[in-house]
């Protein structure tokens, strides 16, 4: 249990699984959902901070991390989520078992990069609750005051957004307080990336 409580104390994640379900089989036959609770701005006093620009995975942009499988003699590294094989830049040409660049390291899980010569991202930080409301009344008494406080502590150009899940799938539009929108989403149905109508 305390390996448990020192990743998340390291990262700001808890999850209720140490390994996502790889054959399609074993995602069938999990009985507790594959979740993440993460912590956001959690300060990290020993979080390292990178001069440089992330490397990418070709496929699914996901960033090279001490998960990804690497390959020293071929100077390629597998990506953990899409398996995707990808090379390593010409900058990273000393890389070895002895030569590993920060992101590689086991104990830098989380890292920040500092981008030299990019001003500050324009975009403002984003925050997403996800609510399931399929909890006593009680509780989301509780939910609806810590979500309160939450969004009085953020930023004033925070970007700010709210879905709630039970029986259907709520994606509240917020900012409109005279008309506030739903997008309202059944479980039956499949729904693909695009406009929502």
């Amino acid at each position: 249990m305390a390996e448990f409580v020192d990743l998340e104390t390291q990262d700001g994640v808890r999850m209720p699984w140490n390994v996502i379900p790889g054959p399609k089989q074993e995602a069938i036959n999990v009985v507790v959902p594959v979740a993440a609770i993460y912590t956001p701005i959690k300060h990290f006093p020993s979080m390292p901070i990178l001069p440089y620009s992330p490397l990418r995975c070709r496929t699914c942009r996901s960033i090279l991390n001490p998960f990804c499988i690497v390959d020293f003699a071929a100077k390629i590294w597998i990506c953990p989520f899409c398996f995707q094989r990808n090379h390593f830049p010409p900058h990273y040409a000393s890389i070895s078992d002895d030569n590993l660049p920060a992101e590689l390291f086991p104990q830098y899980t989380t890292v920040e990069y500092e981008t030299p010569g990019e001003p500050a991202s324009l975009v403002p930080p984003v925050f997403l609750f996800v609510v399931d409301t399929c909890v006593i009344e009680e509780e989301i008494g509780f939910l609806r005051s810590a979500i309160s406080q939450a969004v009085e502590l953020l930023a004033e150009n925070s970007l700010v957004g709210l879905i709630t899940f039970g029986t259907f799938v709520h994606v509240h539009e917020l900012g409109f307080g005279l008309v506030p929108k739903t997008y309202v989403f059944k479980g039956s149905k499949r729904c693909f990336q695009g406009p929502v109508t």
